[in-house]
């Protein structure tokens, strides 16, 4: 394994990359759009933004952006980017309701420098209180139930995984991705919701317990999923590749140990490379 630094980009949660266009969020819905062909070779330089923009609807609903990723639909058909998805994730752990397994889908739009997105559909899991599926035993229950999620754009399934506990480890969930005309109107937020049940999961399975999920995605028959805290020798600095054929761990990576010792957050591929980013911004190309 090779990790390389390459730029420095602005801090934050996880992003999405869309042809040549990096898009960068944090907590609050607001995102920084860099343009990956300004990368120097053999240069660690700050890339400037080529956009910014904040999230539709952050006033009613804001995704952490735990996860975030494009998927395969496009809103118009003319539209330069497909639907994006970002999770809620823990951004109402402290509310009445906190939105668990909730993730926001949104159209991407451009006019040169000026982006803007507007808030198209809601998923729900609508079984995050089973304890047989979601949620860990009563007397053990894990300490993230809020899910992440990634697209499998190749084969055209939405994945859901969560925390359970160290016992059951975490479960990943294959559904087909809901279609944009999928749902019923939701009167809060404007917009259709969909809410995926038991009898929705086209597959389920466990692999080892992810301690602390970061950002993830799916690429080839793969979910790169990361995880962990600042150099915390418990839960690690580390990146998980989950077999989706196999249906289950194929490698784990402590980059702790490789001498990273930032919170991971960020990853994503572009043309045949995985870039990753910690939580403070440095951008960084692995070679797995």
């Amino acid at each position: 394994m090779i990790i390389k630094q390459i730029a420095k980009i602005s801090n934050g949660q996880d992003g999405a990359i869309y042809n040549n266009h990096l898009f960068r969020f944090d907590t609050r819905g607001n995102c920084q759009v860099y343009d990956l062909l300004d990368i120097e070779k053999d240069t660690v330089k700050k890339l400037e933004p080529i956009g910014s923009f904040i999230l539709d609807k952050a006033e009613l609903i804001v995704p952490h952006s735990n996860s975030v990723c494009f998927g395969t639909e496009f809103y118009a058909p003319n539209d330069e980017y497909p639907l994006l998805y970002s999770n809620i994730y823990n951004n109402y752990a402290k509310a009445d309701d906190k939105l668990i397994g909730v993730c926001c889908v949104y159209r991407v739009e451009r006019a040169g420098k000026d982006f803007k997105t507007t808030l198209v559909q809601l998923i729900e899991i609508g079984f995050t209180d089973d304890y047989s599926l979601w949620k860990a035993l009563p007397d053990r229950d894990g300490v993230r139930p809020y899910g992440n999620f990634v697209i499998d754009c190749e084969a055209g399934y939405y994945y859901a995984f969560v925390m359970r506990n160290e016992t059951l480890g975490t479960r990943y969930f294959k559904f087909k991705i809901p279609s944009l005309s999928d749902g019923e109107a939701d009167p809060i937020y404007g917009v259709k919701r969909v809410v995926l049940t038991p009898a929705d999961i086209c597959d389920s399975f466990d692999c080892p317990y992810h301690r602390y999920v970061q950002g993830a995605i799916a690429h080839g028959k793969y979910i790169y999923s990361t995880e962990g805290f600042h150099n915390d020798q418990i839960n690690r600095p580390a990146i998980r590749i989950i077999d989706l054929d196999k249906k289950m761990q194929e490698r784990y990576i402590d980059l702790l140990d490789a001498g990273y010792l930032c919170e991971p957050e960020m990853i994503d591929f572009y043309n045949g490379t995985c870039y990753y980013s910690d939580v403070a911004g440095n951008l960084y190309s692995i070679e797995i």
